[in-house]
């Protein structure tokens, strides 16, 4: 009867859940499908069904972030959920003159369904959006490091920013890479943009430069601010085997010249 009751009211308890998160058909359609699972758990048992339940739950939270949905709002909206299926548990009761313990078996199946699909969509919404987050870093980070062609087998490669681990990797792959692509005799990367170099900057950087030799590339540096400057020599980085210039201009003036 309870069951029944939920099945029948899952249009009207759907309207009073939706936290405008989402489009109006959409969100409709959701809510409207959770009821139901709810309804179905009671009226045919709960064989599979929180598996069912938390697929659905994976899946609107995976919706929620490629919608743009904000976590706290829709978690906020569960309360206003449980509370909408309790009153309709409620009314049945009355209406049927069920015993409590009937309705403490209902409560039993409904509570942890509810519990489980709030877990599983809070995880999937998290993991969904750092999913998003990261690819946007990656797209970010290529942005970061452009490869300019300025003359024929000429190009420059401007750094600008902290050099971490992750970016110095990606540094090296795209300056060998375009390098390639582009049949570079000669690449000019600028650090008049980069503020700290520390040790493993300065041995990322000489990697790139002697990687791009084995290539038949001639890596170039210029823009090496002063106080970058006194910081290398007092770590003892030595740059002398390598060609460097203080600003791009002057290094793309000397190879024009020549």
């Amino acid at each position: 009867m309870i069951g029944k009751k939920i099945e029948e009211s899952k249009l009207e308890i759907a309207k009073n859940i939706l936290s405008n998160e989402f489009e109006y058909e959409t969100e409709l359609k959701l809510s409207e499908e959770i009821v139901q699972l709810c309804a179905d758990a009671i009226l045919i048992g709960q064989i599979d069904a929180e598996n069912r339940i938390t697929k659905w739950a994976r899946e609107t939270g995976e919706y929620a972030v490629n919608y743009g949905s904000e976590l706290d709002v829709l978690l906020k909206n569960t309360s206003h959920f449980r509370q909408a299926i309790w009153n309709v548990i409620e009314e049945a009761s009355m209406e049927n003159n069920l015993s409590i313990k009937t309705v403490f078996e209902v409560s039993r199946i409904i509570d942890p369904l509810i519990d489980q699909a709030v877990y599983a969509f809070s995880t999937a919404y998290v993991a969904s959006y750092r999913s998003s987050l990261s690819h946007a870093q990656e797209v970010f980070l290529e942005l970061s490091v452009p490869v300019v062609p300025i003359l024929e087998g000429v190009a420059v490669l401007p750094i600008v920013g902290d050099i971490d681990t992750h970016r110095a990797s990606l540094l090296m792959e795209t300056a060998l890479r375009q390098s390639t692509e582009k049949s570079l005799t000669h690449l000019y990367i600028d650090l008049s943009g980069v503020t700290i170099v520390d040790t493993m900057v300065a041995n990322n950087i000489f990697s790139i430069i002697y990687s791009l030799q084995l290539l038949g590339v001639k890596g170039i540096l210029s823009g090496i601010r002063p106080e970058v400057a006194q910081t290398m020599i007092h770590l003892g980085i030595d740059f002398s085997s390598i060609q460097t210039h203080s600003t791009l201009k002057q290094a793309l003036a000397k190879h024009i010249l020549n």
